[in-house]
């Protein structure tokens, strides 16, 4: 009876602690089929690292945007893919009501990023957002019909 108990105590530590494993905004990149082809971007750059702490809003274009960079990446142009994904990376939670023009949030490359609505449409600049947030513990992923900007090696 003791062996018993001690393996149910067991098996029920070992689901909790599988249950409570976060899903950062990195793992929910990878978990999220249409955001493969940025997700490779990411991790070529080493920037899906910085995803797995603090607060974070991603702006990713899914698979099917137009000037979406392919893998594989040539190391010469990891430094501009690197730049190009600084623009879609903001550090925060942002939500569509907390941007304005005058105090839109800033991405790791400095830019500006404004997220409103437009006729019932969530608009993050002037690329569409897909559907609502993919939630994460530790930010939110904005799924883009487009780019917020070209990508230009």
């Amino acid at each position: 009876m003791r062996i018993a108990r001690a393996v149910s105590a067991l098996l029920l530590g070992l689901l909790l602690s599988f249950s409570t494993q976060a899903a950062t905004v990195a793992t929910t990149l990878v978990a999220q089929p249409e955001l493969s082809r940025f997700t490779a971007a990411l991790k070529a750059t080493g920037l899906d690292a910085r995803l797995r702490q603090g607060q974070w809003t991603v702006f990713a274009p899914a698979d099917s945007a137009p000037a979406l960079p392919p893998p594989p990446y040539r190391a010469q142009d990891l430094p501009a893919l690197r730049n190009w994904l600084e623009h879609h990376l903001v550090p925060g939670r942002v939500l569509p009501a907390s941007t304005s023009v005058a105090q839109a949030p800033r991405s790791l490359a400095g830019s500006g990023v404004q997220l409103w609505g437009m006729a019932g449409q969530l608009v993050a600049d002037d690329a569409p957002v897909r559907g609502p947030a993919v939630q994460a513990d530790n930010g939110l992923i904005y799924v883009l019909t487009q780019p917020l900007l070209p990508f230009a090696p």
